[in-house]
């Protein structure tokens, strides 16, 4: 390609005051003609960080322009102005790229991004007066309180303001003219937010001096004169009131407020002589969106650091809560927030283990989901299952669902045709089936689908694997699937590392956890989108566990409490318990938060209340007549029952997590299968079902056979893999599934997993594994070494020239006795014995002469 062919690209570029791609400037006159030009060949032209194209002697002027706006506290500039600017102070020719993402390069001007805008206004002093109240209008100082009185907003207790006027800002309201008697006003509190005002705290909007007229059904500012007649205390309410009398007073007036949480924010109910004491001073004209006026820019962040001053997090966790608790709207920019429109009414993918049922649909609590419903049938492709609607309206409600089977949808069983009942608020579409879903697994165990690449330390992570993606990772599901549960407590292997990075995932910083410890909540309660929180009895003092909070020299870590008593900053220099005190009642929010933004923010919100104990009052019960698969269970409805299998005490797994039925018992029927297969399997074990605060009940399970049982068994099992036994004499390994585990299970034993003396040369192809065997003692079960299983191709051989190999193996288990076996025949050695005649039983003999019971007395444990 000839320097010459780019000389009409170079013209383009010198007379353009923005930067282009690389399409638009050689599609015409190169690619289109089937030329495979680049402009990286030619010198005379540079790419910008954004991957537009300028001359090379020309100058971005983006990151001028940031620090500009920032520093006169603007959102936008005329671009000519900015490029005249720029070039008088840099002294050569500059351009603008806007493919940067801080910008928005609109009508030529350059605007900053909404996601570089902070909610405040840009105020100016001074403007002219052809400006004023036809482009501008006033802000006051006075914070217009959507007030409750409960919360200490309004009333005596409240604080008078003395109002100011803070300078002009540039508003835009759509068909409707400015005039004299218009102002701004910010908004402070909940009690106005209903979802459709748009009157929400920390907002802004247009007040009118109140001319005269009714104020009937009006959304007004109002002044109470409670403790200074003159200035009084401001409010946002709808003002609502009766008929007047023939004397012309009100009977009732009520201030009224628009948010449905009335246990909250009530309204004001006023006596008639109070009328008296309130003056309307202004109606509501218009709550003002972030479109409407004019933004300042975010206050510029050092990159890579949260700040943690006291004021800006209060705020932030101020609006954490209320978004939680209340469900008003969080900021777009809040950390740990869920979105607005986040409510029970939607369908939530979680996975939990494969015992528990693996992945699931997650739906409500159904709030208004009419009482005639009984219940919702969810139906995917090929597939469909049944709740119970009464404990999908009080409560998060749980379908198992095969992968793979998407959309979505719910139907109201016998209502299929009602259009009006909101259950197609619950559909949900299908999931990707070529790349891995990534589930964070929460305190309570549950998978929380993420649409994040990137995996973080300290967290537990469930992988659901499409067909033919690892298919040698985690276990197997239907049509092809597979789980991989991955926890990232410890440094990752690099071979774990390696299998994550061929998946498309990363593994980014240590994220702490911040745990409940030692004090139990008395009761957990849903709020409106169906996430769980704890409610601590008044007086209890809380503590919390924190972990994975590394703190250098340069870092910083603190652990915030935000409540009704204000907001309260413990520094951490070490992890481990925290108290929180004794709160007082009331809704609280405990956040840990890490200097590096790059390690995220763990929140803990719960509430704490008087007579929390008193919501505990419900009964439980557990019988199993005839074996635990035969379970049954009672408890309240909605009441979550969790089952769990536990083999040795240190070890719990769990089976499922179910819930009361209307009628008081548990749905246990599709769980019996599975605890009959781990029954089939396992000599001992317990069967936990724990009812949570009502306290958990034991069932032991004794699964020993019965000599005769036994002896079935193993002639059964000895007819049918004789000849695999004898034609693989020496394949330990091959051998391992299909003979040695079912055969040393009848004898009693558990076999361990890890060779013994592996680094040791053995001849005549010895090796030797570990024979556990499990015991109930004290009520608990234990697992203890008891001997070892040698294998071997010449058994006579070992018996003569290998006793001390056969005993090192013993030392190494820590056990007196060796199984000595070469399939077929077996038979016993005692560490340290020099005895040459042994007993030695071949299976054959043994099963043809009768003798397989003496054999069984030799060699098996505890028949």
């Amino acid at each position: 390609m000839t320097r010459a062919s780019f000389d009409a690209v170079v013209t383009r570029l010198a007379e353009s005051p923005t930067t282009f791609s690389e399409r638009e400037l050689l599609e015409p006159s190169h690619w289109s003609l089937g030329e495979d030009a680049r402009l990286r060949e030619d010198l005379r032209f540079r790419e910008t960080p954004w991957g537009r194209w300028m001359l090379a002697e020309d100058l971005v002027v983006n990151d001028a322009i940031y620090r500009w706006l920032h520093a006169e506290r603007r959102s936008s500039v005329a671009l000519d102005a900015a490029l005249k600017r720029a070039g008088e102070v840099f002294g050569r020719r500059c351009v603008f790229c806007a493919d940067d993402p801080r910008f928005v390069l609109r009508h030529d001007e350059v605007h900053l991004a909404a996601s570089e805008l902070s909610r405040q206004p840009v105020v100016e002093d001074n403007v002219g007066d052809l400006e004023k109240y036809r482009t501008h209008l006033p802000l006051h100082s006075l914070k217009a309180a959507a007030a409750s009185e409960p919360a200490g907003e309004w009333g005596k207790r409240a604080q008078d303001q003395v109002i100011e006027t803070l300078g002009w800002v540039r508003v835009s309201l759509p068909e409707r003219r400015l005039n004299d008697r218009m102002f701004i006003a910010a908004i402070e509190g909940h009690s106005m937010d209903d979802g459709k005002s748009g009157l929400v705290d920390g907002g802004y909007a247009v007040f009118e001096l109140w001319p005269s007229g009714t104020k009937q059904n009006l959304s007004v500012l109002v002044r109470g004169a409670f403790s200074d007649p003159e200035t009084g205390n401001y409010a946002v309410k709808k003002y609502v009131a009766d008929q007047r009398d023939e004397e012309g007073r009100h009977n009732k007036v009520s201030l009224v407020s628009l948010n449905p949480n009335k246990e909250r924010f009530p309204n004001i109910e006023l006596q008639p002589e109070d009328d008296d004491d309130i003056t309307v001073v202004a109606k509501v004209v218009q709550a003002l969106s972030t479109e409407d006026y004019e933004r300042r820019p975010k206050a510029k962040r050092h990159v890579g650091r949260r700040n943690l001053t006291g004021d800006e997090q209060a705020t932030r966790l101020g609006r954490r809560v209320a978004s939680f608790f209340d469900g008003t709207a969080p900021e777009a920019d809040d950390e740990d927030t869920t979105a607005t429109e986040s409510t029970g009414w939607q369908t939530r993918l979680v996975c939990l283990d494969v015992a528990a049922g693996g992945m699931q649909l997650e739906a409500g609590p159904l709030d208004g989901l009419p009482n005639f419903v009984k219940k919702l049938r969810v139906v995917g492709s090929e597939w469909d299952a049944v709740v119970l609607a009464a404990n999908a309206k009080t409560r998060p409600t749980r379908a198992p669902v095969r992968p793979g089977t998407g959309p979505w949808r719910w139907e109201a069983v016998g209502f299929e045709e009602e259009q009006d009942l909101g259950v197609d608020r619950l559909a949900l579409d299908a999931l990707a089936t070529t790349t891995p879903l990534v589930f964070r697994v929460d305190a309570d165990g549950v998978g929380q689908h993420t649409k994040s690449t990137t995996l973080s330390l300290g967290q537990a992570y469930r992988l659901l694997l499409p067909p033919g993606v690892c298919d040698d990772l985690g276990v197997a599901l239907d049509d092809g699937w597979r789980i991989w549960s991955l926890d990232l407590a410890a440094p990752l292997s690099p071979t774990t590392r390696q299998r994550l990075t061929s998946l498309g995932l990363d593994v980014g910083e240590a994220w702490p956890r911040l745990e409940w410890a030692l004090a139990p909540a008395a009761v957990w309660r849903t709020n409106a989108r169906g996430d769980s929180y704890p409610v601590f009895q008044a007086g209890t003092e809380l503590l919390v566990n924190v972990s994975g909070a590394a703190v250098d020299d340069s870092d910083e870590a603190m652990l915030f409490l935000h409540g009704p008593a204000g907001t309260e900053r413990l520094p951490l220099s070490a992890n481990g318990l925290v108290s929180l005190g004794t709160p007082a009642a009331g809704r609280w929010a405990c956040a840990l938060l890490h200097s590096r933004t790059s390690v995220g923010a763990t929140t803990l919100l719960f509430d704490v209340a008087d007579g929390a104990l008193d919501a505990v009052t419900a009964a439980c019960s557990t019988v199993a007549h005839s074996g635990l698969a035969s379970l049954e269970a009672a408890a309240p409805p909605g009441w979550p029952v969790t089952l769990r299998w536990r083999v040795v005490a240190a070890y719990e797994e769990l089976l499922a997590t179910l819930y009361g039925d209307e009628d008081g018992t548990v749905p246990v029927d599709d769980v019996a299968s599975i605890i009959e297969a781990r029954a089939a399997r396992t000599r001992l074990a317990d069967l936990i079902v724990d009812f949570g605060e009502l306290g958990r009940r034991v069932l032991p399970h004794d699964g020993r056979a019965s000599l005769k049982q036994v002896r079935e068994q193993l002639t059964a099992l000895w007819q049918q893999r004789s000849g695999l036994v004898q034609s693989r004499k020496g394949a330990w390994l091959q051998l391992r599934k299909p003979w040695f585990e079912p055969v040393t299970e009848l004898f009693g034993y558990g076999l361990e997993e890890a060779t013994l003396l592996a680094d040791v040369e053995a001849p005549h192809d010895l090796t030797a594994w570990g024979l556990t065997v499990d015991e109930r003692m004290m009520g608990s079960i234990t697992r203890s070494p008891s001997r070892v299983l040698v294998l071997t191709t010449d058994l006579d051989a070992v018996l003569r020239d290998h006793r001390t190999w056969i005993d090192s193996a013993c030392s190494e288990a820590k056990v007196r006795d060796a199984i000595i076996t070469d399939g077929a025949r077996w038979t016993t050695h005692r560490k340290g014995s020099q005895q040459l005649k042994q007993q030695v039983w071949s299976l054959d003999h043994a099963i043809g002469l009768g003798s397989i019971d003496e054999m069984l007395g030799d060699l098996a444990e505890g028949l």
